[in-house]
Parts: C-alpha cells; sequence; structure tokens
C-alpha cells in the first residue's frame, strides 16, 4: 500500500477548489428562487460531491499527479484536460438529468474549470505542488545502461533526492559512478529500514535475475514503499505502454502514440461523421454502381472478404464485386504476372476483372462500402488499407506494426505511392503515418485523396 503524501493531498485540496469555483462560475447557485432553501442546499451539495466524486476516480485512473508540469507540460496539460473533460461529461450530465439545476450553465463549467486548474498548475510550476508528489527520497535497484540513463539525468535529480543504489546479481557497479553504492542485494530489507526511502526505482539490466526482481516487488510491497519499475526490454521509444488485465493477470498493453484516449475519441467521432455524410451525398453514385454490377455480370453486389484489422482482429471487408464469380482461386496462379513485390498482390489487366469492375477500380469506386465499415467502427477514414490474413503472415516482425491501428479507406501509400513503390516502401509509409498521426494529416490526406481518385489511377 503506498504512503500518502502531504503534497499530492493539498494537490487534490487545491482542484477540489477550482471545482468549485467552475461550478459557482457556471451558475450552481443561482435559479433556485422556485424551490426551498433545504431542497437547493441539497442540490448543491450533491452536485459539488458528484463533481468531486467524479475527479478523485478520473485523476488517479489518468494518473493525474504523476506528471509533473516542470518535466513535461505538454502531458501534464494534456492528462489534466481529459480528467477535467471526463468528470465534467459524467458528473455534469448525470446531476443534469436528476437535479435538473435552473441555472447551471455547463459549457461554462467546463471552460471555467479548464482555465482555473491550468492556471494554478502554471503558477506553481515551480512549487513543490509543480513536481506532483515532492523530491522523495529515492533508491535506485540496479545497475546497467538503463538505470544510469534514469538516474544521471539531471532532471532527476529535480524530482527526487536519489540516495543511492544497489545493484542485482551479475551487475557491475561501473555503470553508475555517479551515485554511491549502499549495499548489495542480499541486503534489501535491512538497507531499506534503515535508509527509508519513499520510492523505488527498479531499473534490472539483462543480466539481472528475474527472481530478484520478484523479491524486491514483495519486499517493498510488505514494507509500504512505492516502486516504479523500468525494465530494460521496454526500449519501444515509438510506442505507449499501459496496464491490461487479462481475467486477473496483469500484463503491459503496447500502443502506438496517437492511441489516447482524447484523441481516439476525435479520430473516431471524425469517422463517424464523414462516412454518414459520405454515404448520404455519395447514395446515387452508391445505388449506380450496385446496379452496373448487378446488370453486367452474374452474382452478388458485394464482394466481401476477411481482412486483418486492430491489433490482428479479423472484420469482413465489404467492397463492390469487380470479378467474376468463382475466380477468387485463381490468384495464386496468377502471383507471377503481380507488379507488386512482397506479400501484397496487384497485377495490370487482371483477366479476372469485368469491364464495369475495371471501371470502378481505375476511380476507387469499388471501395466505397467500406464506408458502411468506418461507420461500424471495423475501419477508419484513414490508415494503412486493410491487408488479407495470408499476406500478414508473411510479414516481418517490423512489417506488422502497420496492423497495430486501425484499417482505413485512404493512407499515405494510397496518396502518394500507389503502384509506383516497393511493399518495404509501402510499410515505411504506413509507419511515417502511425508515429505522426495528427487530425490535421487525416483532413490533408482526405483532401488529397480526391485529386487522386479523379486522376483515375487504380488497379
Amino acid at each position: 500500500m503506498l504512503r500518502p503524501h502531504p503534497v499530492r493531498l493539498v494537490s487534490l485540496l487545491i482542484d477540489h477548489l477550482c471545482v468549485a469555483l467552475a461550478l459557482v462560475a457556471g451558475g450552481l447557485w443561482s435559479g433556485w428562487s422556485n424551490h426551498s432553501i433545504a431542497a437547493e442546499r441539497l442540490a448543491v451539495i450533491v452536485t459539488h460531491l458528484s463533481f468531486g466524486f467524479m475527479w478523485v476516480l478520473a485523476s488517479n485512473r489518468l494518473g493525474l499527479y504523476q506528471v509533473p508540469l516542470l518535466r513535461n507540460r505538454r502531458q501534464a496539460l494534456r492528462v489534466l484536460a481529459e480528467t477535467w473533460l471526463i468528470t465534467w461529461g459524467v458528473a455534469g450530465l448525470s446531476c443534469s438529468i436528476a437535479l435538473h439545476p435552473p441555472g447551471l450553465q455547463l459549457w461554462l463549467v467546463l471552460a471555467a474549470g479548464l482555465v482555473a486548474m491550468a492556471g494554478v498548475r502554471l503558477l506553481l510550476a515551480r512549487s513543490a505542488l509543480g513536481e506532483g508528489s515532492g523530491q522523495r527520497r529515492t533508491l535506485v535497484l540496479g545497475a546497467g545502461p538503463n538505470a544510469h540513463a534514469l538516474s544521471a539525468d539531471e532532471a532527476a535529480g529535480k524530482q527526487v533526492q536519489l540516495i543511492g543504489f544497489v545493484p542485482f546479481t551479475g551487475e557491475s557497479a561501473d555503470y553508475m559512478p555517479h551515485l554511491e553504492q549502499v549495499g548489495t542485494i542480499d541486503q534489501l530489507p535491512r538497507l531499506l529500514h534503515q535508509l527509508n526511502p519513499r520510492l523505488v526505482l527498479a531499473c534490472p539490466s539483462d543480466e539481472a535475475p528475474s527472481r530478484e526482481v520478484s523479491d524486491l516487488f514483495r519486499t517493498c510491497d510488505r514494507l509500504g514503499i512505492a516502486i516504479q519499475y523500468f525494465p530494460s526490454f521496454l526500449q519501444v521509444h515509438h510506442m505507449q505502454v499501459g496496464m491490461t488485465w487479462n481475467h486477473d493477470r496483469i500484463g503491459l498493453a503496447l500502443r502506438t502514440h496517437y492511441n489516447r484516449s482524447i484523441s481516439r475519441l476525435a479520430k473516431r467521432s471524425m469517422d463517424f461523421l464523414g462516412a454518414s455524410i459520405g454515404l448520404l451525398l455519395l447514395l446515387p453514385v452508391f445505388l449506380a454502381c450496385a446496379l452496373a454490377v448487378k446488370l453486367t455480370s452474374r452474382g452478388p453486389v458485394f464482394y466481401r472478404q476477411t481482412r486483418v484489422g486492430e491489433n490482428g482482429e479479423h472484420f469482413t471487408c465489404l467492397k463492390f464485386r469487380t470479378m467474376r464469380t468463382g475466380t477468387d482461386v485463381d490468384r495464386e496462379k496468377l502471383r507471377a504476372a503481380s507488379i507488386q513485390d512482397g506479400p501484397a498482390f496487384k497485377i495490370p489487366n487482371d483477366p479476372r476483372i469485368t469491364s464495369v469492375g475495371r471501371l470502378l477500380r481505375k476511380f476507387s469506386l469499388d471501395e466505397l462500402p467500406q464506408l458502411l465499415n468506418v461507420l461500424i467502427g471495423d475501419m477508419s477514414l484513414v490508415g494503412p488499407r486493410p491487408p488479407i490474413p495470408s499476406e500478414v503472415e508473411q510479414y516481418s516482425w517490423w512489417q506488422r506494426r502497420r496492423i497495430m491501428v486501425k484499417p482505413g479507406l485512404t493512407c499515405v501509400w494510397q496518396v502518394w505511392g500507389r503502384n509506383r513503390v516497393s511493399f518495404k516502401r509501402w510499410v515505411e509509409m504506413d509507419i511515417y503515418y502511425i508515429d505522426n498521426w495528427s487530425l490535421w494529416m487525416d483532413l490533408k490526406l482526405i483532401a488529397h485523396t480526391f485529386r487522386v481518385v479523379l486522376r483515375g489511377t487504380g488497379m
């Protein structure tokens, strides 16, 4: 169990005062003339308690007080905004439905809360409150490149008070000339009692026995000492690491940087809105394509194919049928004629394609039904194109990163690559998109897609 810290308690108290200020600014105390004083006070108290309770839950869940503003201002303010949005959304909606505060303006509460909390944090950034939980006495467990990088950094001394290090068995103390070795790993329980650290940074190298790391966790837990674990195998700079659970087993969830709650919500909102508008505006084109497919060849209007989506999940991808029915089996026979290297498959003048299908492919009209996939959440408007399972089986380890995000209707390759680049370059384009994603990039890619479609470069 973690020890409470007065700095964190003071920070929480200040945030609760900001929440109260936001509710007052939003008009919680006004407009109650038709209610009894007792009913008014009860509603005000319940509203305050609801916002305060949700703030505690959301801040603990998102780790708000673990992000020092001086160390990472952008991340600290982002987590603050997410915490307040969740608090405001859940508590505000609940109170509006249950209590109907007559003078409460929720949008004003949202703005006032953000301004108050961000303002207070910026004003107190260089105080102990700005550092979250203050300078805690900290013991480093481990001696290797990872432990050195964490403890030798100039910013580390500003956030914590480093009192020494203890190497694991098999590790060399030569990596840690900037810190004093206070003992050996077999003396750990006695050292923790003597030195009384409030935080242990566990930084085992590849040589550290896993048994000693497990014993460290149990010892610190028994003594109520906080632990931060930095294993050497988690040097994944292009990914975001979080906790996950499978039944009662805990693990690490690795996601790409853009997979953040607010960003993900914004992208999903844009997908839903864009797909809905697209289906409405393109309905005449949609019906014309369906009629053309049905009247010119035997078989269904839609072609359903299993594709690989986010995190390797399979889904049914929809397209207008552009080939004669039953010609899928000829795919491997035509593999030698493919102009695309790697596991992808593209051939010019494919004999399986119908005359209408060739026209649909030329202007990418065959992919219009995938707006339905976007609408239900299997795909996004922008993202790596969804591969088929047999292609994914041939991916190398680094190429599998492209299936860690939701596939899309268009992407960097669709706009600037198409059939002119190698498969390796294709995947590199997808990974560039994943690592540099922004809503602005999505909007630019969507705009460029219209230009590419009108040029008719599809196959």
